[in-house]
Parts: structure tokens; sequence; C-alpha cells
């Protein structure tokens, strides 16, 4: 049973601490209906005074009320670790038997704070450990760690089913978007999270009141959070509904990562720079992040003299006709929906302070690119394109014609690369010159829908012919640096941030998206995060309609539409209230964005540091790389036979664990024959 306190404590006052756990196994015993029920009580942050107490004594006092109140008991306290030079935040799980399971120094800076007298592991390789308890796997993420994705990622390859993440939360311009980062979290690693945050403190002799942030956090669900200043909330965890949705295709997205191909760009990017040595007080802190500031500014930031800070963007939100499995005139219909569409974005892209136009994914051949759930290689290859093409002619024109940049997806062939068909996006200058192209690395190919190549399926091939660059392209441009992303790397955070980590300002988001209950609101919370983690624009393009093929009237898709503009900050701009064509127009301000980059307390990016967590994204870990590198015309995936592989492996390893509940599981072992 899980116990979340909100209650202020000090490994220093032994006898507090003791009445407090007393009271939370009480609570435990009246919630759980049981006499001695096993016990996960989380403690939320525990800042010292003037003179933070050794580590060794705050654990001996620690372990000793675990063993003597007979429960697991976790958080994290500000104490003096042997060897520092410094206090530094350390996050611990202990047993009932007084002995400590797993110990977390915090790795970032405290940017709640403002920086403070203490350090941290930040910059040094992480082993990110995991407790395995009867009853549940758990890792612990002290404070403001719970932001960064490739954290959280690194506790769930190793087995992590709870994160914990004991905290001091502050109410200030971030707070919602800190709680959104924990949702996040959640539903990227198909995880709970649980947060313990005090509802006081005492500062300088006074006591200080707190927000409430205490939650446990779902991976779809509504999390379960604190009402008020009450001392314990005991949320429901259900760890066979978490090891269920794991054991599924669908639901296991640390399965369907292609840890591979990020890691290989983690760990060069490692490889080429000195770990940096964690400050430790606020002064050298402040004076590591100018220095990080300006290492930032040489490789990512503005580089031009001509930049518009200032200008408007369109969203256009289509319903084009779907291209049915078999037929013999596909171009025309993208013909069709092409100038359809181009004359939709033209009620508002010849404002002269127009200056970009995103187009969704699917925009000219309706949902999957074809028809049917049979496709073949042979079937998409009718409907991509290839540069230079008469789409690209039409598309330019449209541009130079209205003076704006264009975003686009489609499906593409590449010269080199025969019998390979990409989901690929294109950005076009205000010239009609195109400027970048973007291939899909997130996919939905991995469960079977899809027979398209993403740069991961034929990696060591693709980077011998492209390079690393080519898997995050970001174009400088007059209305700054822009990078393309589609549909599901929305939910992928190491995509993203590849992106801005080769200096993108806006990332425009071509997205389709069905209806439907399941990870809904995680993906619209994704958007968010991917804006707020990485100080980007998210423009995120979703077409929205009911589609029709061209042979009848008769309705054969539904996408739900809900385009979005969410500014650098991860504040919602504006939302299309749902489905059908739209033209959808907004507002960049640039200036404002680098001004935010500036600030070292709200650039996140500027302390996600590879050396932390590279070692842990290898070809050993997610979805293996180079598993189409064969005939390009025979598709691997179908049957999501390659992910349940993935996914039985994690059950081997002790990654996942096996759900007790096995009915209705055996359809997604490798096993089955598809």
């Amino acid at each position: 049973m899980l116990i979340l306190s909100q209650a202020a404590w000090s490994p220093s006052n032994a006898k507090d601490l003791n009445a407090l756990i007393g009271a939370g196994v009480r609570e435990g015993v009246r919630q759980s209906g049981e006499d001695k029920p096993e016990l996960l009580i989380v403690l939320p942050h525990a800042p010292s005074g003037k003179i933070a107490p050794s580590e060794t004594a705050a654990f001996k006092t620690i372990g000793a009320t675990a063993k003597a109140k007979k429960v697991y008991l976790a958080g994290s306290a500000t104490v003096r670790a042997k060897g520092q030079k410094a206090a530094q935040t350390i996050g611990f799980v202990f047993g009932p038997n007084g002995k400590l399971l797993l110990r977390a120094p915090k790795i970032t800076p405290d940017l709640i704070e403002g920086f403070g007298d203490t350090t941290s592991a930040f910059g040094q390789p992480n082993d990110f450990p995991v407790a395995k308890l009867p009853f549940a796997q758990v890792g612990v993420l002290c404070g403001e760690d719970i932001m960064y994705a490739q954290y959280a990622r690194a506790l769930a390859f190793h087995g992590a089913e709870i994160i914990l993440n004991p905290c001091i939360e502050r109410s200030d311009q971030h707070f919602a978007l800190r709680s959104q980062s924990r949702f996040g979290r959640a539903g990227e690693n198909r995880c709970y999270v649980a947060t313990a945050s005090p509802t006081e403190m005492h500062d300088g002799g006074r006591i200080v009141k707190l927000p409430q942030a205490t939650a446990l956090y779902h991976w779809e669900r509504p999390e379960v959070r604190a009402r008020g200043d009450e001392t314990f909330i005991t949320p429901d965890v259900d760890m066979e509904l978490l090891r269920r949705a794991r054991s599924t295709p669908q639901g296991s997205l640390p399965a369907i990562l292609r840890a591979d191909v990020y890691g290989r760009g983690y760990k060069t990017k490692a490889a080429a720079s000195k770990s940096p040595a964690p400050a430790t007080d606020r002064k050298s802190w402040r004076k590591l992040a100018a220095a990080r500031l300006t290492a930032e500014a040489k490789t990512t930031g503005p580089q031009r003299n001509d930049y518009e800070e200032h200008y408007d963007i369109c969203i256009v939100q289509t319903v084009p006709r779907l291209i049915p499995l078999g037929v013999n005139n596909a171009r025309e219909i993208i013909n069709m929906n092409l100038d359809e569409c181009l004359a939709l974005a033209a009620s508002r892209a010849n404002i002269p302070s127009m200056r970009l136009v995103v187009f969704p994914e699917f925009w000219l051949t309706g949902p999957g690119g074809i028809g049917g759930i049979q496709r073949t290689v042979r079937d998409m290859e009718r409907v991509a394109i290839s540069y230079p093409d008469e789409v690209f002619d039409k598309i330019g024109k449209f541009a130079q014609d209205n003076k704006v940049f264009v975003a686009f997806q489609n499906f593409e062939v590449h010269p080199k690369l025969p019998g390979r068909v990409f989901n690929s996006a294109f950005l076009i200058d205000d010239s009609g010159s195109l400027i970048h192209t973007y291939r899909k690395n997130q996919c939905a190919d991995v469960w079977g829908f899809l027979p398209d190549t993403t740069p991961g399926s034929i990696l060591d091939q693709y980077l011998d012919l492209f390079g690393y660059e080519a898997l995050f392209p970001v174009a400088d441009t007059k209305i700054g640096r822009l990078a393309n992303m589609i549909c599901f790397d929305n939910m992928h955070p190491e995509v993203a941030f590849g992106l801005r980590s080769a200096g993108a300002e806006l990332i425009l988001h071509s997205s389709s998206e069905p209806h439907g209950g399941d990870g809904r609101r995680a993906w619209d919370n994704a958007r968010q995060l991917r804006a707020f983690e990485n100080t980007v624009y998210m423009l995120s393009a979703i077409d929205g309609g009911e589609y029709k093929s061209v042979e009848s009237e008769v309705m054969t898709f539904f996408r739900r539409g809900h385009s979005r503009m969410v500014n650098f900050d991860g504040t919602l701009q504006g939302t299309v209230d749902g489905p059908g064509p739209v033209v959808f127009r907004g507002h960049i301000d640039l200036a404002a964005l680098r001004r935010a980059r500036a600030n070292p307390r709200t650039n996140y990016a500027l302390w996600n540091d590879a050396h932390v967590y590279a070692h842990h994204y290898g070809p050993d870990i997610g979805f293996p790389s180079n598993l189409w590198a064969g005939d390009p015309y025979e598709n691997p995936y179908l049957g999501a036979r390659q992910l349940r592989a993935v996914i039985d492996d994690y059950m081997r390893r002790g990654i996942y664990v096996e759900p007790k509940t096995e009915v209705g599981l055996d359809r997604y072992r490798t096993s089955d024959q598809v």
C-alpha cells in the first residue's frame, strides 16, 4: 500500500519522525483493513537548516524509524554526504529491516529555489537504481529531476513501476507545467509517478505555506491529488493493471522506443565533451550557468543578423479525400487534395504578417496514406513523392506567391534507397525552395500497421548515406530555426530533444490523431511538455473530419482535429475547438523565446547533460535497430512480432514483471501465428 505524506519533517528530529510514521502506519491499517499491511510511506523533501546533518547520521535515524515501524520508507533530505564539500539532496528507500535499499542523489541544481548553497550529481554518470519491493519496483527522482525525460526513461529501463518524486514545490509561472511533467513521465513510461511535497516549511523562524502538490499520477487516468493540507493521502495503486498495460504492444512505450537511435547521439555528445563538475554553492552555480549559456549559444544560438522576430503563422486543419486501396488514380486524388487545401490556406496566407503555414499529416492522401488494412510497400509507393516532383512545384509556387514558409508531410521515396517508403516532413522556404527533409523516427511500423521505413529500421545504412545530423534536421531561416516532427514522435521526448539540441526554436508538428479515450489526455499533455522542456514553440497541425472515399459517400475514417499552438513556455496559445477544415492563426515572438533561453532557471534543456544517462541508451534496450535491413518488400513487423519479442525479453530480464492474471494475454506472445 502506498501512502504519500505532506508533512514537513527532519532527519535531525527522531522523535517527531517516529510519531509521523506511526500515524502513517495507523492510517494504512485503517485504509487497508489489514492488521499488518505492507506499507510504502513516501516523505516529502526535508531541507536542512544552517547546518545539514551528515548523511550517516540522517540515514541512521531514518533506517531506525523504518525498522521500528516495520515499513518501507522513502523520501529525500539535504545532508552532508561523505567526501562532498557541500550539502546535497539525497533520495532514499529503506526497508522494514532498517536497511538502505536505494540511494539516489539529486542530479539537477535547485532551479525552483533559484540555486542554493548545495551540490548535486549534475554531469556525472548515474546508475538510476531501482529497488524491487514485494509489491512494486520503485525508483527515485528528487525534485526537478522529474522534469528530465531521459532520467525517468533510464529508471523504466531498469524496471521502475513507480517513480517516487520527493520535492518542495513553489507557486510560480511553471508550477502547472511541472505537474504536467509528472503526468508526462507516467505516460511516456507506462508507470506511476508518486510526488510528495510539504504544505509548509520553516523559514527564518516563521512557518511558510506552500502549494498542494502531493499526488499520484497514472499514465492515462486523472491523478489522485491532495485536496487540502491533510497529512496523508492513500491513493490506490493497481500493479496488475500496470503490468497488463506494459504486456500489450499498444501500451508498451518503453519497448517501442528506438533507444539505440538516440543513444548513439548521446554517447557521441558525451564523448566529445568533458563531464562538467557540479557547483557547490549559489555563486558557483550561477557561474556554471553562465558558462553553459555561452556554450549553448555557440552551437544552437542565433547565427544570422536578419531574423524576423515577430510574425504570424497559420495551422491548416484539413479534411482531404481518402485514397482507397487498389485505385489506379492515386496521383489524381493527391492533386485534388493539394489544390483544395492550398485554396483553403490562401484565405490567410496572403496576410502581410503571415510567414509560416503548417499542414497536417496525411493532408494529401487521407489517413494512413491509402485506405485498407492490408497495405503493402507497393501500395505505399503509389502515394509517395520524391524531390523534384509536381507536388513540390505547386507548394513552392504557393510559398513564393504568398511569401511564406510551408511545412508539410507525405510519404517519400529516395533514389539512394529503392523500395524504401519513408513517412517524411518537408520544409519549403518563401522563395519556393525545399530546404530540409525530416523522416519520422517513431512510427506505427512497429505494430505492423504501416509498411513504411523509419531510419532506425535501416540505421547503419541510413547513417552511412546521410549522417547522424539527418535524423534531426533544423533549418536556420529568416523566421528562426525551424524543425519538423510527425505524429507519434510527440510521445517520445527524445525526438523533440534531438531537434532542440540541433537548435530548433519552432517544432512544426504534422499529425493525424483518431478519436479514442486511451492515451488521448497523455498525447495532448505531451504537446505542452515538448514545448516546456525544450523552450520551443510547438505547432501541431492535425487533420480533422469525416473522411469519405472518392468512390462512395460512406464515411470511412474519423479524425479528431483540435489542432494546437503551444507557446515556448508550455502554455496553450490556442486550440481549434473541434474537427473540420480550419485555418488557425497564431503569433510567434522569437525575442521572448530567446529571453527565456537566456534565463538558466527557465531554460531547462540547458541542464540536460548526456553524461548522466547516455550509457543507459544502447542496442540492448528498446526497439532494436536495423530490423528491416533486408528485402524492403518483406515487412518483418507484421502482427507486432518484433515488438512482442522486445516485451518478452523485458519479462525475462525483470525489466517488466509478468502479470499474475493471464486471461486474454496469450495473443500478445511471440509464439503466436500471425
